[in-house]
């Protein structure tokens, strides 16, 4: 008996040992290169910071797993580096972080081999792998570019490949873009790009795509296409308009709107109804919510399924009115995209509009889809079983 015990323990002891995640190296940067050096491996470096909620997330749900520890620590000297530490500001300016968390694949005298900013673990090993490939990794083809590579192919790999990197490469851009009548990019590719590379309203290429939206649509996703567009405005309206300027934002406002009316319009009515989420009468914010959603987010599934959510979690009573709406959001939703969480929520809405029997057959519908693990945590099955009304 005595020796099955130490079998046992043996064998733990044994599969823990190759059931960790990654090991991170707790000497300086400059010992992680050295040895990296000495290994002939690839320096892996996790820039964080102890606020940061991703970073710490990442760090224990997805560093933590067996098959990311494996390939990590059999490929890479990995190290950890707190961005806002006396170690690490020097290299928070050095590679320019701008994000956390940022990770870094460095060779073993510090270059970027290849970056990326957040991660699940499919992301995470997937660039892993691309950083260990020496001809397509992002170095290699920053290597190509400054040798004077530019054909059209190459340009959009290597504008696309930094833009996922969260790399800045505006020569690129540049040469790219030139190089391109405005009409030929009118495609999925180079709408792709787009979305990535272009960042201010006065951007002839951004006001290209708002004269041509429609156009785009065609070759393109819409919704990307829209947030794009969105995008750009709200963050041209944060940094050009002073905190309570009330004037500046009257002037911004009129400027972005007579931009797309359709756009501008959108954007200033997402603002007004996000303020109202202070108004001491929440009513008249989810009010506001749903004629939002309905006028401007109806082809959104995520955005309307979320507004349902927000709505049918008020405490206020809502009146008959407020909750056809959030009916007819519910079931727009589910016609976009019917998966069992969005039919949970459409058949809890329609029960509290008094629609019971169809009530009771979305509920069916919304338990027979759902993952097992996941039945138990439904409105719907609760509703069936006759403990919600």
């Amino acid at each position: 008996m005595k020796k099955i015990i130490l079998s046992l323990v043996a064998l733990f002891v044994f599969a823990s040992a190759f059931s960790q995640g990654i090991e991170f190296e707790h000497g300086t940067f400059s010992e992680a290169l050295a040895k990296a050096k000495k290994e002939n491996k690839i320096v892996f470096m996790d820039c964080y910071t102890t606020w940061c909620g991703p970073c710490k997330y990442l760090a224990k749900n997805v560093f933590t797993q067996d098959k990311i520890g494996a390939f990590f620590n059999k490929n890479f000297v990995n190290v950890k580096m707190d961005m806002e530490s006396e170690a690490g500001k020097p290299l928070k300016e050095t590679y320019q972080i701008k994000a956390f968390p940022t990770l870094l694949w460095l060779d073993a005298d510090g270059n970027i081999l290849q970056q990326m900013v957040g991660a699940d673990a499919e992301s995470l090993i997937a660039t892993a792998k691309l950083a260990l490939d020496s001809k397509n990794n992002w170095a290699a083809l920053n290597k190509r570019f400054e040798k004077g590579e530019r054909d059209v192919a190459f340009l959009q790999n290597f504008i696309m490949t930094s833009a996922n990197s969260g790399i800045d490469v505006k020569e690129a851009v540049r040469i790219y873009f030139s190089s391109k009548k405005s009409e030929a990019l009118i495609n999925a590719k180079d709408a792709e790009l787009i979305t990535k590379v272009v960042t201010s309203t006065s951007d002839p290429i951004y006001l290209f795509v708002l004269k041509n939206k429609t156009r785009f649509y065609e070759v393109a996703n819409q919704l990307q296409i829209d947030e794009f567009m969105e995008q750009i405005m709200l963050s041209d309206l944060k940094q050009s308009v002073p905190k309570g300027d009330k004037e500046a934002f009257a002037a911004k406002k009129k400027e972005l709107i007579a931009l797309d009316q359709e756009v501008g319009s959108k954007i200033f009515a997402y603002i007004d109804m996000s303020m109202l989420q202070r108004d001491p009468d929440q009513k008249k914010f989810y009010e506001a919510m749903a004629n939002y959603g309905i006028k401007h987010d109806f082809d959104n599934s995520e955005h309307l399924f979320m507004y349902v959510q927000i709505i049918s979690a008020a405490k206020e009573d809502i009146d008959k009115e407020l909750v056809s709406k959030v009916v007819k959001m519910a079931k727009r939703s589910v016609e976009l995209n019917a998966n069992f969480e969005n039919i949970d929520a459409y058949a809890y809405i329609l029960n509290k509009s008094g629609q019971i029997e169809e009530a009771k057959i979305q509920a069916a519908k919304s338990i027979e889809l759902a993952p097992e693990d996941q039945k138990k945590d439904l409105w719907s099955v609760k509703f069936l079983e006759g403990e919600e009304n």
